[in-house]
């Protein structure tokens, strides 16, 4: 063998050491890739989120980073009255607000699995003998392990030490629920979940939130999803650029608006809303709006959409001369979701 045939080892190239340095790079680039995948996924219910971990269970120190400016996001907001646009499942505000996480907790994580668990325990209940219940188990197969989704780590897991010889019988499917559901909603995404809480007491105290429950805490981190037209209407001010001279077109105007509002369906008000003030939903409070939301009436033009200001919440309208075409353009305007300065 020449010495042309030899690598820097020593060893013969393409041999064990081009082998291991291939498998290296290979895995350096699959952790690369595993630290660019989202932050957040939905297990559940759409658009409701919570930490992704990813294959093998564990986050890189940027990644885990990342989950902590995530939290000093949601402190700013919570600071500075502003609403956060992630919407975070029920056991992560739990979390962030130290409160102990429940199985139950797991019917807005994961739904359908928290109906077969469900099942699970009224099966265990209602069975007319304890020989038929522990018949009906036997025939499941179940055992104290967890198949866990590629967002959660992909592997299979035990809930205690041995779980995957510990069958699930009708005495111990209580615990298995609670380890269960105790597994995949906090302890795989214990570090994140950590992390985002240590970003929110970053900006914030820790004894601002002492009290609140997890519905308090979306509230204020996320508004009220249904738009309530009469609280819309009791924040709303108007001002009047039209030029018009007697008032009466501008009177019926204002009547024209509140009335398309009132027949939009929900999903309609959030996009208003949402193109307005550059959040779907309304503050829990008035002093969630800084400032409060204002339409300014333009002159009078039927061939201009609407715009509006979202930095100051202001909506810019031109004195339409008809209900349809103010329905019409409005509706437009807010369907199109075009942004931009002018």
């Amino acid at each position: 063998m020449t010495p042309g045939n030899l690598t820097s080892s020593g060893l013969p190239s393409g041999g064990t050491a081009g082998a291991t340095d291939l498998a290296t790079h290979e895995e350096l680039e699959a952790e690369e890739l595993e630290d660019t995948v989202p932050l957040f996924w939905q297990p559940g219910k759409r658009g409701f989120y919570s930490p992704r971990i990813g294959k093998g269970g564990t986050a890189s120190a940027e990644r885990l980073n990342a989950y902590r400016n995530v939290g000093r996001i949601i402190g700013l907001c919570l600071l500075q009255n502003e609403m956060c646009p992630l919407y975070l499942n029920r056991h992560v505000l739990k979390y962030v607000l130290g409160r102990r996480v429940g199985w139950h907790d797991l019917a807005f994580f994961d739904p359908v699995t928290y109906e077969s668990m469900r099942r699970l325990i009224v099966d265990a209940e209602t069975q007319p003998t304890p020989r038929d219940a522990a018949n009906l188990f036997a025939s499941l197969d179940l055992t104290f392990c967890a198949e866990l989704c590629e967002e959660e780590g992909g592997e299979l897991v035990q809930l205690v030490t041995g779980g995957s010889d510990i069958e699930v019988t009708p005495v111990n499917v209580y615990e298995y629920v609670r380890r269960y559901a105790r597994h995949r909603m906090t302890t795989v995404a214990k570090q994140p979940l950590e992390n985002i809480r240590e970003g929110v007491f970053d900006v914030i105290p820790r004894s601002s939130l002492d009290g609140l429950f997890a519905e308090d805490l979306r509230l204020l981190l996320n508004g009220v999803g249904e738009i309530d037209v009469q609280a819309l209407i009791n924040y709303t001010s108007f001002n009047d650029e039209s030029k018009d001279m007697s008032g009466d077109r501008v009177v019926k105007f204002k009547r024209w608006f509140w009335s398309v509002v009132e027949r939009m369906t929900n999903m309609e008000r959030q996009d208003l809303v949402y193109f307005w003030t550059s959040s779907p939903a309304l503050p829990a409070s008035e002093e969630g709006f800084q400032p409060m939301p204002t339409i300014t009436i333009r002159p009078a033009d039927d061939a201009h959409l609407p715009t509006a200001n979202t930095c100051i919440s202001r909506l810019y309208i031109p004195l339409y001369s008809s209900k349809q075409i103010l329905r019409t353009k409005l509706l437009l305007a807010i369907k199109t979701k075009n942004f931009g300065f002018v």
